[in-house]
């Protein structure tokens, strides 16, 4: 994919998302965080699947025969992305706040 055609899907993403209802949008924002989760620590070797992530991250049910630094590694990893969104989200509502 070139620059072009994410340039282009992001301006038809900002047109379009006040149709999207807050559901969807957190339902979206979810599905991404635990996306992001499981690929960045499979990238470093862990071994726990999608569904396994999914289930250690929104229902907390452990998963049996892993090991517990992998199970840590994710519950870590998404506390890790939690805390940089939302600072970011504070640092650029701060940002939209000071006047020119």
């Amino acid at each position: 994919m070139d620059y072009n055609s994410l340039l282009h899907k992001k301006e038809f993403y900002q047109k379009h998302k006040s149709v999207l209802s807050d559901s969807i949008m957190q339902n979206y924002n979810q599905a991404f965080e635990i996306e992001y989760t499981h690929n960045s620590t499979a990238i470093e070797g862990n071994t726990l699947s999608l569904i396994q992530t999914k289930l250690l991250l929104e229902d907390q049910i452990s998963v049996g025969g892993k090991r517990l630094r992998e199970i840590y590694e994710i519950v870590n990893h998404n506390k890790a992305y939690q805390y940089d969104t939302s600072k970011l989200a504070f640092m650029m509502g701060n940002l939209w706040l000071k006047k020119p």
